[in-house]
């Protein structure tokens, strides 16, 4: 890729074996887009995120939490990176770079708000296995929850919690999220 013109859409599986494995990138309708860096909030919020899955969701059940690095397929175009999932396939290739059962995955947006509460939510229930997006406005302390099907998110403060339920039932308090900020 290299500043050369594609001639064609990339596809996620050519997208995977070609994006730099110290960058994050996403593929968006065939076009691979580098993500911005992650400012502190960013990265106390997501942390913060990862931090509250792994505490409740416990061996021997068949889900996990995690953080980014693997993508979710969309569609053959197009993989999302979400902040932090909760994966329930079997642990059957641990250096896969597809997360195959994302469950619930998490966006902390920080400056890319509008573009994870519409595009990235909408897209993200194209994966048959996503059951929850959960966008997290780490400015205003805001949780927004989608839920596969629910025409109207979810939107919940701090003090609340967050009500998964489905391939994975879980009571996550919004708080937790938000530790450690001023």
């Amino acid at each position: 890729m290299d500043g050369a013109v594609r001639e064609r859409l990339m596809s996620v599986g050519e997208f995977l074996d070609w994006h730099p494995e110290d960058e994050k990138w996403e593929l968006v309708g065939g076009i691979p887009m580098q993500m911005m860096s992650e400012g502190d909030l960013h990265e106390m919020v997501k942390t913060n995120v990862v931090g509250t899955l792994a505490r409740r969701l416990r061996p021997p059940g068949p889900c996990r939490p995690a953080a980014d690095g693997r993508q979710v397929q969309i569609d053959d175009f197009t993989s999302y990176r979400p902040d932090a999932h909760i994966n329930c396939a079997p642990l059957d290739d641990p250096m896969a770079l597809v997360i195959q059962m994302p469950t619930v995955v998490f966006e902390v947006a920080v400056t890319s708000l509008d573009r994870d509460l519409i595009e990235k939510r909408a897209n993200y229930f194209h994966n048959p296995h996503v059951e929850h997006v959960v966008v997290i406005d780490a400015r205003a302390r805001r949780v927004h929850h989608f839920i596969r099907d629910d025409r109207e998110p979810r939107v919940l403060e701090s003090g609340e919690m967050l009500a998964l339920t489905g391939t994975v039932t879980l009571d996550l308090p919004i708080a937790e999220f938000f530790e450690w900020l001023p």
